[in-house]
Order: structure tokens, then C-alpha cells, then sequence
């Protein structure tokens, strides 16, 4: 997990409920093993810094709660999420049936599911460059982020029917 997947995971943890460190690093977990203290104590001072969280003592706990900002940009990651969902789905019902064989095989969802939990980290980066270059105004930057992913998908796929035939 990366660093900014730990803090958008933490803050959507700390929206459900304010916690402390130590709740949050028994749910915050990563191949099914609790999160350190070492890591838990830098990402919340990161959070607090930002202005996403606050914290008050109970007892000799902090427990951590979202800031205004914090469920704004928790509220914001959710709509992004499934906005990005629906464009997705939207997109592939107007294409030609993509996954046939998953459509009529349903012990091959897990396989697709699989897939599109591998690439959603990665395209979420690409739409965060592309939103960057957007803000900036660098329409070409954006044109140029397209064609090389759209080049490198050509380049795997043309090296897959060759391994193939």
C-alpha cells in the first residue's frame, strides 16, 4: 500500500468513526497484518497537519475525528469513486460486448474483479496526472499521457498474439 492509499484508507476509517491510533491501526490493515505504531504515528501528524483531522484526549488516548476538510475530501473520494465506476461501466456498455466469457462464466468474475483491483490503484494515478495537467492548462501534456498509455497497451497486446500464434 502507498502512502496516500494509507491516508485516503485512514480517513475513510476515521469517517465511519473517531478512533485512536491504535483502533485505526487494528483496522487499517495490509495483507492481513495490523499497520505499526511507526507508521500509524507519522501518517495521523501528516493528517492533523493538513487540516484533515483533530484530535481530543480521552483519558491518555487521542481520538481522531475528521475536520470540515476532512469529510469534504472523504465525501469528495467517495463521489470520485463511483462517478469513476459509472464512467466505466458506461464506457464499456456502449463497445461491443468486452467480457463474453465472464458474462456467461460467473467463477470468472472473481478473475475480473481480481483485474480491476490490480488496475484502479493505476488509474487513479493516470486520472490524477491528467487532472493535474488539466488544472495547469497543458492540454498537450494530457494528449501526450494518453498516446503513450494508449501505445503501451498496443505494444503488450501486439507482444501477447505474437506469444499466441
Amino acid at each position: 500500500m502507498t502512502a496516500g492509499e494509507y491516508l485516503d484508507s485512514a480517513l475513510f476509517i476515521i469517517s465511519l468513526k473517531p478512533m485512536s491510533g491504535y483502533e485505526l491501526s487494528r483496522k487499517l490493515k495490509w495483507d492481513g497484518s495490523m499497520v505499526s505504531g511507526g507508521t500509524i504515528r507519522p501518517l495521523l501528524k501528516s493528517l492533523e497537519k493538513q487540516g484533515f483531522i483533530t484530535y481530543e484526549m480521552r483519558g491518555r488516548a487521542k481520538v481522531y475525528r475528521l475536520t470540515p476538510k476532512g469529510e469534504r475530501y472523504v465525501s469528495n473520494l467517495r463521489l470520485f469513486r463511483e462517478t469513476m465506476r459509472e464512467k466505466m461501466l458506461r464506457a464499456s456498455m456502449g463497445r461491443d460486448i468486452l467480457f463474453p466469457e465472464v458474462l456467461t462464466d460467473i467463477e470468472d468474475t472473481a478473475i475480473l474483479n481480481e483485474a480491476i483491483e490490480e488496475m484502479a490503484n493505476l488509474i487513479i494515478k493516470q486520472v490524477k496526472i491528467a487532472f493535474a495537467l488539466k488544472k495547469k492548462g497543458e492540454e498537450e501534456g494530457v494528449k501526450t499521457l494518453k498516446s503513450m498509455i494508449e501505445r503501451d497497451m498496443s505494444e503488450i497486446l501486439e507482444a501477447r498474439r505474437s506469444r499466441v500464434h
